[in-house]
């Protein structure tokens, strides 16, 4: 997948998937800026704010790597995420329960595994790096895929972790969430 700029008539939103987290009902789009995607303030949602996904349609396996430009105010996460099985729900949402997300916050980078059995969502955080990250400035996200490994980093600063249980294959994926979060552009190579 070539690289793809979230500037206002810059992209095709059909070359996508929007998705959204099991986790949540409501289903948001994305307020598109003259630059970027982002979430938005939303009183009617449990976090405050809009919890939004964009996938690839292409799925991926191992030696492959994801980048983003992103940015955040406050408490916004920009997240690339790892999903093994959309699914198209009854109200015509396309939603999602196992995945993997590299979170980039103010305080650094997390990496949640996620799970859905029964109909029920349940996480486990695998790796948590604190380092400052400044808010309202462009960051770097990549997560490149290497046999068992996710090496992530932000803006070029690396940690490498191993991860058993990775999908054999999955959609990449961009998610916005818990404040204002925005994303510039992705790019997927394969290497």
């Amino acid at each position: 997948m070539n690289k793809t700029c979230f500037g206002n008539n810059q992209w095709n939103p059909d070359e996508f998937i929007q998705a959204y987290t099991f986790r949540f009902t409501e289903t948001p789009d994305f307020t598109q800026e003259d630059d970027c995607i982002a979430s938005a303030q939303n009183p009617a949602h449990k976090e405050g704010y809009d919890n939004i996904s964009l996938l690839t349609k292409e799925t991926f396996g191992r030696n492959v790597k994801a980048t983003i430009e992103c940015s955040f105010e406050g408490k916004g996460c920009p997240e690339i995420i790892l999903v093994e099985k959309p699914e198209k729900c009854e109200d015509g949402a396309v939603r999602y329960g196992a995945c993997f997300e590299v979170v980039l916050y103010e305080g650094g980078v997390n990496v949640w595994r996620h799970y859905r059995e029964d109909g029920k969502c349940s996480w486990h955080k695998r790796l948590g790096v604190i380092y400052p990250v400044s808010e309202n400035e462009k960051h770097t996200l990549e997560v490149e895929i290497k046999e068992n490994y996710l090496i992530c980093a932000i803006d070029g600063q690396k940690n490498i972790l191993r991860v058993d249980d990775l999908f054999e294959k999955f959609h990449f994926g961009i998610t916005v969430c818990e404040g204002i979060a925005r994303v510039y552009s992705m790019a997927v190579e394969e290497l």
